[in-house]
């Protein structure tokens, strides 16, 4: 972990040293807990993400969405990116587990992996810097449990300005302060899938004005698809403590992370023409090629065993400390900071060929084994707000010290694709398996270790004229500094990898690390917002805001571009625009709420890695669309809720000129979701029903996945205030769909490589509140 080194970083923690004791600004501080969450609270919740000043949905320029936790929990998510679909507008493929998720914001396409334009926070500050890590995704180090209080978002408009890498917008999950004395404890498990899950959470304001709140979890099992071994392990633990004052409050925050979760990658199919895709040895609902061994690879320090069991292994632990104190009439004063260890390891198997061989359907697997030995980071956004009356000014200085290391060790495997993955030997392979991986052209043994430094001031001003028109424009810089090294070429020499004492057929040529390289580059981008809200009427406002911002692409994807003296050939080889419009028209009555926008976006992409093509791909994209987000309150007990959003979107510029005038891959032109519930005292029914329309499996358009819904039930009893029982059935009609392929042009009957969504899983939860 780099320590801070931009003296006016040092600046504003000695600022807050010496004011510790005398509270975040607007900027993350959580402070509206909820309890009851009637129609008026749900959707008129304070907005606290990604605006320099407290907003509402009604009052804000801007899109926004806040769901409470206890509306999360009916979801019967799986997956933190599961959570993210029914936030409008986030077209999420949470087909990979809990960790490695692909998410898109609003016709803003990504031509990888990751969430280049998203940043995804905890308590107003992000996971990780950037959002396209390769194997190192954000989401694959948060997790969703009762520490959270409420997860809100936003899209487009100042996202730009208040975060860096955050175009798109922003989600960010807010921390239970602890503001009302209670808790809960919970044990679930699945009915017909391994998972067991115990959930605990409790807090309570306490003397002096000290406040505290703590949550966690505990976990084991297989997970949702035929894992073949205890795939889910580990757990996490939140806390924070509070002190208020007449003029403020100070808040410490802590976060111990130790989670290992399966993460799934494409499986073998056949296709049959349309949108029709086959079995080939692994079931679409419940099957995956993950293997329960130990994987030999060779690390920089020589050979070393990794389980395979491990999947996705997620550690973290930080501590970090808010504070927002009201200096006078007109000054408010603000920092939050966070000190993070991150760090894990990536592994699972992608099917680089399906073949038939003497014995059926065959499989090459390229086991996906990668070390993430750092990803930590240091971050702080302090601001400072005059309040004007009419005006408010805040200006902000937020600094972030993101490291990346890395390892890459890509083995081969081989196996049957019958019901024992029977091994079977090809080549040099001797067990089925081979220590290198030559059906990627023995590409992936691979180093990385950066270190990207960002200083960001930015200055926004906001303001109402009268009590009908609410505004706010803001500019913000971001300045990257990226140094460090990589090495992307093997040497292969023989090595005894197993450490057995004998140097075997498939250890004659083992992949180890060739030379490093060096890189030393520096790039920046201006980003800006500003928009207006006109309330006119008491129920009804009109809204429009104009953006433009952009994101630093993951270094690891661009090394490419990297030239002899480290330096970048441009900018705009590393560097990622995006411009974007909204107009938008809300209604909130007495029980109902109607939000419609439009709205465009232009994205000039820098040219990318991608790990399965083995290719640098560049793309140009436009976007326009329109988003519906509505609730009903029928009565007391009946309610509906739910989002649509239509996508138009084109390639117009592209490093594979065939593919322009084309649709991006993978995106829908719509995608919606909708949750009908009927609540009395002693219980709660409804259903969460998400669906996607079909999509183009690649850029040259045409093999497509057909449109598919799913249906997400849940019930929820109350045996008394303390004892409930609930039963949740995600994908309850055992839809089938698919989110990610390889393939773009097959031909009728070719073995295919592609990711479906998990069959139905149900879960049984009981639990205890005390209040």
């Amino acid at each position: 972990m780099k320590t801070i080194k931009n003296s006016l970083i040092v600046q504003a923690s000695i600022i807050s040293a010496a004011l510790i004791f005398g509270s975040p600004i607007y900027a993350q501080t959580a402070e509206n807990d909820a309890s009851d969450e009637n129609f008026e609270s749900v959707l008129e919740e304070v907005i606290i993400t990604g605006t320099s000043r407290p907003t509402t949905k009604f009052e804000s320029t801007m899109s926004v969405t806040a769901i409470p936790a206890a509306e999360v929990q009916k979801f019967a998510a799986r997956s933190t990116a599961e959570i993210f679909r029914t936030i409008p507008g986030i077209q999420s493929e949470s087909t990979g587990g809990d960790a490695n998720a692909n998410i898109k914001i609003r016709g803003l396409p990504i031509s990888e992996g990751g969430a280049r334009y998203l940043s995804i926070q905890e308590d107003g500050l992000p996971a990780l810097t950037i959002g396209d890590f390769a194997f190192a995704t954000a989401d694959s180090f948060v997790r969703f449990d009762y520490s959270v209080q409420s997860v809100q978002s936003i899209r487009g408009g100042s996202a730009s300005t208040q975060a860096s890498n955050s175009p798109g917008g922003i989600i960010n999950f807010l921390s239970n302060t602890g503001k009302q004395k209670g808790g809960s404890l919970a044990f679930t498990t699945g009915l017909e899938y391994d998972a067991n899950r115990l959930d605990f959470s409790y807090g309570q304001p306490l003397a002096d004005g000290w406040r505290f709140h703590a949550a966690g979890y505990l976990r084991s099992g297989e997970g949702p698809r035929d894992a073949d071994g205890n795939f889910e392990k580990g757990g996490q633990l939140k806390a924070n403590v509070t002190k208020e004052f007449d003029n403020g409050f100070v808040r410490f925050n802590l976060k111990v992370l130790e989670d290992n979760v399966p993460t799934f990658l494409p499986i073998p199919a056949r296709f049959a023409g349309g949108t029709t895709y086959e079995e080939v040895g692994v079931d679409f609902g419940d099957g995956t090629l993950l293997i329960n061994d130990i994987n030999h690879v060779v690390r920089r320090n020589g050979p070393q065993e990794s389980d395979l069991t491990d999947g996705f292994e997620a550690s973290v632990n930080s501590f970090g400390v808010q504070f927002e104190f009201t200096l006078s009439d007109v000054f408010t004063i603000s920092n939050n900071f966070r000190i993070a260890s991150v760090d894990g390891n990536f592994a699972s198997p992608f099917p680089a060929n399906v073949f038939n061989n003497g014995n059926g359907p065959a499989t090459e697997l390229v086991v996906f084994d990668t070390q993430l030995d750092d990803f930590g980071n240091t971050l702080n956004d302090f601001k400072l707000t005059a309040d004007l009356d009419s005006v408010q000014i805040t200006a902000g200085l937020f600094y972030s010290d993101q490291d990346e290391k890395m390892q890459w060790s890509f083995n081969q495997y081989y196996r049957q694709l019958d019901a024992n993955r029977t091994p079977f030997d090809q080549g040099d392979s001797v067990g089925g398996v081979l220590f290198s991986n030559p059906a990627f052209g023995n590409c992936c043994q691979r180093e990385y270790d950066f270190n990207i430094e960002n200083v960001a001031p930015s200055l926004t001003l906001s303001g109402d004229i009268g009590d009908s028109i609410s505004w706010d424009v803001s500019y913000r810089r971001d300045d990257y500094s990226v140094k460090g090294t990589f090495a992307e070429s093997a040497v292969q020499v023989p090595l005894d990898v197993n450490g057995d004492g004998t140097i075997a057929q498939n250890e004659q040529a083992v992949n180890t690390f060739g030379a490093s390289r060096s890189a030393d580059y520096d790039a920046s981008y201006n980003s800006f917002s500003g928009g207006v809200n006109w309330a006119f009427s008491d129920t009804t406002a009109l809204f429009f805001n104009v953006s433009e911002g952009g994101s630093l692409t993951a270094p690891d994807r661009t090394t490419s571009n990297v030239l002899a003296n480290g330096s970048i050939r441009g900018e705009e080889f590393v560097l990622n625009e995006v411009r974007q419009q909204e107009l938008g028209i809300k209604y909130l009555g007495d029980n109902a709420s109607v939000y419609v926008t439009l709205f465009n976006a232009e994205t000039d992409e820098a040219p990318q890695f991608g790990v399965t093509t083995q290719l640098n791909t560049q793309n140009d994209f436009e976007s326009k669309g329109i988003e519906i987000e509505a609730a009903y309150f029928f009565n007391d007990a009946f309610s509906v809720n739910g989002s649509v959003t239509f996508t138009d979107s084109e390639i117009v510029a592209s490093s594979d000129a065939s593919t322009i005038g084309n649709t991006p891959r993978r995106q829908a032109d719509y995608i919606f979701n909708i949750t009908p519930q009927y609540a009395t005292d002693k219980w709660v029914l409804g259903a969460t029903i998400a669906g996607t329309d079909e999509v183009f499996v690649q850029n040259v358009n045409q093999a497509k996945f057909a449109a598919y819904t799913t249906v997400n039930a849940f019930f929820s009893y109350y045996f008394t205030d303390e004892w409930s029982v609930s039963i949740n059935a995600n994908n309850l009609f055992d839809a089938v769909g698919f989110t990610e392929g390889e393939e773009g042009a097959p031909s009728v009957g070719d073995f295919v490589r592609i990711r479906p969504i998990n069959g139905r899983t149900t879960s049984i939860t009981l639990r205890y509140d005390l209040f």
